[in-house]
């Protein structure tokens, strides 16, 4: 008989936690980034500590302890016996740098929860919820304008979007596996722009205000081929794609004129444009990937990935935003010197090393924002458990300060914690 009050348990922890409390936590994560600003803002790179460390590299990777929800055929790695559990959090420091000043930076959210368990021996699922971008800049561009003056334009925006997923990966054959995912995607947006003339008495200011919110499904595939070559070394392929898809939201958009006072408060005048409730939608272009692993059992691994999207195409409320193609490159790995039980503790230790390069969808003046880094970090066995600790640190930079454009240097850091259990294990005696 199944351990029924554990399934029971199983279900009930999901539904609280990744319900509950996720959805209402990531819908107040931040980051702080100027560029956020475009599209649908800073998209969030591959943040759970296992994948992270290894700079990202997700498509070709399976492995029956960790929950990898950026290919859905990678869940046929589980065993059917077991129960999966990660969590982890988010933190960055930075530098942001112009030609001229510097400001740093930082911030920490709640990064990821995710669940994995079998259904049957050939049909294995993952639930979770994972960051898909997030929107927090706060900027003041002061100007000398002909015929005008002093200007001083500000910018704030807040919010971004989230993804609350549950995916499926089948065992087709003995080596190919083949996955769906579908994921409800959320998240809210407040942007806000203000134009004010200090010096002209006789100018109104503008203020405009836009606040976004977007709830609808989100579906992607994936698959993985694995291949036992020689001296019990596994090379693996794998590929992912995601099809362009319209999420529905809705726009609150209201654009005013006012006139200030030395205390600082706004008397508004005149509504130039309003859009209240407007019901549109923001096209998320198609989406590719694909990945190469080679790895040694219970000893190493290296893989390496490319991804790459159709930004040119997107749209929010049927307008475009001059986006560019983006692409990635990741490449990492990871070593675990022994797992034989009574060896020292530091050769129990997974080290994981890797690097991304990213061409983002953003051209500015000219220029190409591009970033990149370079990650590390360590899986730590806690003893006498098949539970691990995962710290990830990624060291980057992104952006350029050529022709007055922002640079930012950055450290990242990922803390999670994975927990493998058998929860689904039939009792032999009552």
């Amino acid at each position: 008989m199944l351990r029924k009050n554990k399934l029971a348990k199983l279900i009930l922890l999901t539904i609280l936690i990744v319900v509950n409390v996720s959805l209402e936590s990531f819908s107040q994560a931040s980051v702080n980034s100027p560029y956020s600003r475009y599209g649908v803002g800073d998209l969030a790179t591959r943040q759970n500590a296992y994948n992270f460390a290894m700079g990202g590299v997700s498509i070709a990777l399976s492995n029956p302890r960790y929950v990898n929800p950026f290919n859905p055929a990678s869940n046929t790695a589980f065993d059917t016996l077991s129960f999966i559990f990660s969590g982890g959090i988010n933190s960055k420091v930075g530098n942001l740098k112009t030609d001229q000043q510097s400001a740093n930076t930082n911030f920490a959210t709640l990064g990821y929860l995710l669940f994995g368990f079998p259904i049957n021996k050939w049909l294995k699922t993952s639930i979770g919820i994972i960051p898909y971008s997030n929107v927090g800049y706060d900027i003041i561009d002061k100007q000398n304008l002909p015929e005008i003056g002093n200007t001083t334009f500000f910018y704030k925006g807040s919010g971004g979007l989230n993804q609350f997923y549950l995916n499926f990966g089948v065992q087709v054959t003995k080596n190919l596996s083949l996955g769906a995912s579908g994921a409800w995607m959320f998240g809210k947006a407040n942007l806000a722009r203000l134009i004010y003339f200090p010096d002209s008495s006789g100018l109104l200011h503008t203020r405009i205000d836009n606040y976004i919110e977007v709830g609808d499904l989100y579906f992607d595939f994936g698959a993985q081929y694995k291949k036992s070559i020689r001296n019990n070394l596994t090379l693996g392929f794998g590929a992912t794609y995601a099809p362009k898809q319209s999420i529905s939201s809705v726009e609150n958009y209201l654009a005013r004129t006012y006139s200030g006072s030395a205390t600082g408060i706004e008397y508004f005048r005149d509504t130039i444009e309003s859009r209240i409730e407007n019901q549109g939608s923001i096209i998320i272009p198609d989406k590719y990937g694909v990945g190469i692993m080679l790895k040694k059992k219970e000893s190493w691994m290296i893989a390496a990935d490319y991804s790459w999207q159709n930004w040119s195409k997107y749209e929010a409320f049927g307008k475009s935003d001059s986006l560019q193609n983006s692409m990635q490159i990741s490449i990492g790995g990871e070593y675990q010197p022994s797992r034989t039980a009574s060896a020292n503790y530091l050769k129990l230790v997974t080290y994981r090393l890797g690097f991304r390069y990213n061409k983002t969808y953003l051209e500015l003046r000219d220029n190409q924002i591009n970033q990149f880094g370079i990650t590390f970090g360590v899986a730590l066995p806690l003893p006498r458990t098949l539970t691990t600790v995962n710290l990830g640190v990624e060291i980057g930079r992104s952006g350029t300060t050529a022709s007055g454009l922002i640079q930012e240097n950055f450290m990242k850091f990922t803390l999670g914690i994975d927990i493998w259990e058998r929860w689904f294990v039939k009792r032999k005696y009552n």
